[in-house]
């Protein structure tokens, strides 16, 4: 655990000395914020489509429903799919932490809260994020990474 809490140290720190992609200036907080608000925005749409459209290809994707991981496509619509298929409404993150990784990555991570209208048995869900978005060479930016899942239902021992 420590050696891959150390490789992933130095994987950032090495980010951050790279420049930006194609002489782009650096990503900003305020400009990372916007970048996952406007991510966030697609969920609540109803449009898969839209929703695909945030994530790289190949990106590796954790969902809060599912066992393991996935970089298939096929998969991960079909992830998106059954979101979309729940209704939900009224999306809000009110914790949510930046970490600018490097010129052409950052992370936003907090609680997503929503509504659903169908197919759920309580109206109000509440899950952990964490995403990775990553300046594509076009200049668009697109989620790599996302590692969702839900809360503990009780507090751990101690607390």
């Amino acid at each position: 655990m420590r050696i891959a809490a150390m490789s992933m140290t130095a994987l950032l720190v090495l980010a951050a000395c790279k420049p930006a992609q194609n002489g782009q200036s650096p990503v900003t907080m305020d400009e990372a914020t916007r970048i996952a608000e406007q991510a966030e925005g697609t969920f609540t749409r109803g449009d898969v489509g839209a929703i695909m459209r945030q994530y790289a290809d190949g990106a590796v994707m954790f969902d809060a429903s599912h066992a393991g991981l996935t970089t298939d496509r096929k998969v991960q619509n079909g992830w998106a799919q059954s979101f979309v298929s729940m209704k939900p409404a009224d999306y809000t993150v009110a914790d949510r932490q930046i970490q600018i990784v490097g010129p052409d990555a950052f992370v936003s991570s907090g609680t997503e809260t929503f509504t659903v209208a169908a197919g759920a048995a309580r109206p109000a869900v509440s899950a952990r994020f964490t995403d990775v978005f990553q300046r594509q060479k076009d200049g668009s930016w697109k989620i790599v990474t996302e590692h969702v899942s839900m809360p503990p239902t009780t507090a751990p021992a101690g607390q």
